[in-house]
């Protein structure tokens, strides 16, 4: 399964068995964007994660008083978007915007959940590996914090 070897480069799923990347593709699920086509809108309910098998996804927040959104993120192949959904969901955060004609793994956080019933080391191997990915984004975004201050 063409999916299934998409999945294995992925980060957030170091460390997983040959079997257990099958059970992933199993309850994963590709489709199809067009460009500027949105994916999830900031505030929407959040149920699913992604995996960029091709194109990039701008990952962007509106600002108050504004008409423009800004772009905080670009995801390309083999990374992953709409993780938070998986952790606690809540709304989204951003609003998920294809720069280009994508396509995209798509994975339920309800079938996800009961993948990691049924096994769970591969829910602790992922869990594990969000948690040091969401470490390593807050860690950029509190340097960035830290930059703009220092410019004031």
């Amino acid at each position: 399964m063409e999916r299934t070897k998409i999945l294995e480069k992925v980060d957030i799923f170091r460390g997983l068995s040959s079997n257990q990347f099958e059970s992933l593709g199993q309850i994963s699920e590709e489709r199809r964007y067009r460009t500027g086509e949105v994916i999830f809108a900031e505030q929407s309910p959040g149920h699913e994660m992604y995996v960029v098998k091709n194109g990039k996804v701008c990952i962007e927040l509106g600002l108050k008083g504004k008409s423009d959104a800004a772009t905080v993120h670009r995801v390309g192949a083999g990374q992953v978007f709409g993780e938070l959904s998986l952790v606690d969901r809540r709304k989204r955060s951003a609003t998920a915007v294809c720069e280009s004609d994508c396509e995209l793994i798509a994975i339920n956080q309800e079938k996800l959940d009961e993948l990691f019933k049924q096994d769970t080391q591969l829910g602790y191997v992922i869990m594990k590996n969000l948690a040091e990915l969401l470490a390593g984004r807050l860690r950029r975004t509190n340097l960035q914090l830290v930059a703009s201050i220092l410019w004031e």
